[in-house]
């Protein structure tokens, strides 16, 4: 009885779907605020021979190794034409014309500036393709991994709300497009999960862009595809059918964790350390 009292208490409590929810929300908030100390120890660092050194609305961008690279050039006017909205309103006109009264705010429009510095140096610039290019095909990006670039941008926390509306703010603009992918990972439980969602820049918002109208812009972006395409990197989207594959492989991989660590408890349970020492 007591083997089985132990064993029992070594089973990993059931979590609501609530206590889980808010479990997940803290952790990845807490990743943000060490991305946060990243990005502080990265930035004194570069103050000791640079002191006027940013990244910001630069052309630069910090990795979460806390290298800092250098983007291709053709960043450096994409970024200011981010950082121009904030003192001109009409710079994006769709989103002028469609944002309603908070885009006439100029705390809005900075927010809205910020998380685009962020969002288009993960984006293939050809295609509007908002992801990671690998050998494969272009990979979805999670909303949570955008805040953690703005985290490494601005060396600043973002609430997942405060993104979410700056998202409604570019999809009421007919700037952007987004696609849910969901899967069923369990054919027999119906158990679903959902993937990063394709997310897709539209011509409206490279026409407002307009940095794509000068020829020696739209010469540097389709060298720096060139470049990486030499290096063996594809920017068509992966299909439905290979991320729903690899997430069923990630499911069942922990499915099977789950089980392997239900057995180790029926071990554990019996550690020497747990049992009454002789008198």
């Amino acid at each position: 009885m007591l083997a089985n009292n132990k064993l029992a208490n070594n089973n990993p409590p059931t979590l609501t779907k609530p206590e889980y929810d808010k479990a997940y929300r803290a952790k990845r908030k807490a990743r943000k605020h060490v991305l946060i100390a990243l990005f502080q120890e990265a930035i004194a660092l570069q103050h000791e021979t640079n002191k006027n050194f940013t990244i910001g609305f630069s052309c630069r961008r910090l990795l979460r190794s806390g290298e800092v690279v250098k983007l291709p050039h053709e960043y450096a006017f994409i970024l200011k034409a981010c950082q121009e909205f904030i003192d001109n309103p009409q710079r994006f006109p769709a989103l002028f014309a469609w944002g309603g009264a908070a885009v006439n705010n100029i705390q809005c429009r900075i927010l809205i500036s910020k998380v685009l510095a962020c969002i288009l140096p993960n984006t293939d610039l050809i295609g509007g393709r908002i992801g990671f290019p690998t050998v494969a095909g272009l990979k979805t990006i999670s909303y949570d991994q955008l805040q953690e670039d703005y985290v490494l941008r601005w060396g600043e926390y973002i609430s997942p709300k405060s993104f979410g509306k700056v998202m409604k703010y570019l999809k009421r603009a007919a700037y952007l497009h987004t696609e849910r992918i969901q899967v069923c990972v369990d054919d027999t439980e119906g158990t679903v999960r959902s993937a990063a969602a394709y997310k897709q820049f539209s011509e409206v918002f490279f026409q407002d862009l307009k940095v794509v109208r000068y020829k020696e812009i739209c010469a540097l972006i389709i060298a720096s595809r060139k470049r990486m395409e030499n290096k063996g990197l594809h920017f068509d989207w992966l299909s439905f059918r290979a991320i729903a594959s690899g997430m069923q492989r990630i499911y069942n991989a922990s499915r099977f964790n789950d089980y392997a660590n239900t057995v180790t408890c029926l071990f554990t349970a019996y550690l020497p350390s747990q049992l009454t020492p002789p008198h």
